[in-house]
């Protein structure tokens, strides 16, 4: 593996665990995609063993993109050992480019290049899944998916159902692996996302510098130690003039949260009004018994937000009525969202709007503005 010193991002911690899902959030500069790529190459050149690259888009998928990826491990490698990163232009329309590893220097042409051995095949999400489950690569190492947290005031977008594609994806691959790791890393957008919906992680212990095990994930949360944010700052002096921009790049924090009101039990005087289901979890609005005058602003809150797991219905009684959105999700006692359930909801977008709403979680407020587009 190229040299590394000890001040950057490392996996070896999180990786110490075995757990299928390995996460890093982190800030700019901290080392996380460069790590990342020393241990898909050194699978490769030391076992043999190729690796699965996830982009969430097809159109992710570019010759620039594997140029970098090529600049940056040459960057860390001794001259005599320079790499190539050779692949069929063509395949990077299909959305699956299969990447194999050849000399700095040399030409290869197409004919030389399908007797490489892969490197690592690069996927995007948005191919048909049945395209990707018909596909094979034995003795994989790891399953590299960067910039797994999106974000989403910037106008990025999920795709639908990613953490179940992403779940598919491993157990296609892992039929013909022994040990397939997925390592995915972000910067702090959002503590908010579909994997850590899908794992059922408390994102109340999602701060900068912790690092939590759950059943079978890690989640590192990297902090830049002072030595080498002295550095970056001496090398690269735009930091110095945003400030919300160093507590992101810098703390770890997560800045697209930052203004969301939290509180984790529900406020005295609010009564339960509304039950949704999304995916596998519930959202109950629980609204000020007696309200607010529409016309009132400021701090005072009209509605309290929560978000439940899968089991909530069954223990406070499944005879409650709740709203889907999808029809996938339509079982006993389920209301598709339609017009009408969309008007009796117009006050909560309205308390929306002037910020009287409180959530119990950072997952709860995001999952609340799903339903603020639907009315």
């Amino acid at each position: 593996m190229p040299k590394r010193d000890r001040l950057h991002f490392s996996w070896n911690k999180a990786l110490s665990y075995e757990k299928m899902w390995n996460f890093v959030i982190g800030e700019r500069e901290s080392g996380k995609s460069v790590d990342s790529w020393f241990h898909i190459y050194d699978a490769f050149v030391k076992r043999n063993q190729p690796s699965i690259v996830l982009r969430r888009r097809i159109a992710d998928i570019t010759s620039v993109y594997i140029d970098d990826i090529e600049t940056l491990l040459n960057k860390f490698l001794e001259p005599g050992d320079r790499i190539q990163l050779v692949y069929i232009k063509g395949e990077i329309k299909q959305g699956v480019v299969d990447v194999r590893l050849g000399k700095a220097g040399e030409e290869y042409s197409w004919q030389a290049v399908r007797k490489l051995p892969i490197f690592f095949r690069i996927i995007g999400l948005s191919n048909p899944m049945s395209r990707i489950k018909s596909l094979m690569l034995p003795n994989l190492r790891y399953m590299f998916f960067d910039e797994f947290i999106c974000n989403t005031r910037g106008g990025e977008k999920y795709l639908a159902d990613e953490y179940f594609m992403v779940k598919e994806i491993y157990t296609t691959f892992k039929r013909e692996t022994k040990k397939l790791t997925i390592i995915a890393a972000a910067n702090p957008y959002s503590v908010y996302c579909p994997f850590f919906v899908g794992l059922e992680v408390d994102t109340s212990k999602l701060k900068p510098g912790s690092f939590v095990v759950g059943p079978n994930y890690v989640i590192d949360c990297f902090k830049v130690p002072q030595e080498l944010k002295e550095w970056i700052l001496k090398h690269n002096p735009a930091y110095e003039f945003d400030d919300a921009y160093m507590r992101y790049a810098f703390n770890g924090e997560a800045v697209n949260d930052a203004n969301i009101k939290i509180q984790k039990t529900e406020p005295r005087n609010f009564r339960l009004k509304y039950v949704f289901r999304m995916g596998r979890d519930f959202l109950s609005i629980h609204e000020k018994k007696g309200g607010l005058p529409s016309n009132a602003y400021g701090q005072e809150e009209r509605f309290w937000v929560c978000k439940h797991n899968s089991d909530w219905l069954d223990k406070i009684g499944n005879r409650r009525g709740f709203v889907v959105f999808d029809f996938g999700d339509m079982v006993d006692g389920a209301l598709m969202m339609d017009r009408e359930w969309a008007m009796r909801l117009m006050s909560f977008k309205d308390a929306m709007n002037k910020r009287q709403v409180r959530f119990n979680s950072i997952d709860a407020s995001y999952m609340a503005e799903d339903i603020y587009d639907l009315i």
